[in-house]
């Protein structure tokens, strides 16, 4: 099922309703891939890195 038409094809544009378009496989395979990114690093692992590129080391490299 294609939304949008390729450049200079002739097919006109299909807008489908939000019911029908989310239901699309397109839609369901991204949606089943974002789940690895869901849950990120640990808390201890975000503190460790904000505090590392609060430092004088991070600075210097950037």
């Amino acid at each position: 099922m294609t939304t949008t038409p390729e450049t200079g094809s002739s097919i006109p544009l299909r807008v489908l309703d939000h019911s029908e378009l989310f239901k699309d496989e397109v839609y369901q395979k991204q949606f089943e891939g974002k789940a690895e990114f869901e849950n990120g690093s640990e808390s201890a692992e975000v503190s460790r890195v904000l505090e590392w590129t609060r430092g004088w080391e991070y600075r210097e490299k950037n």
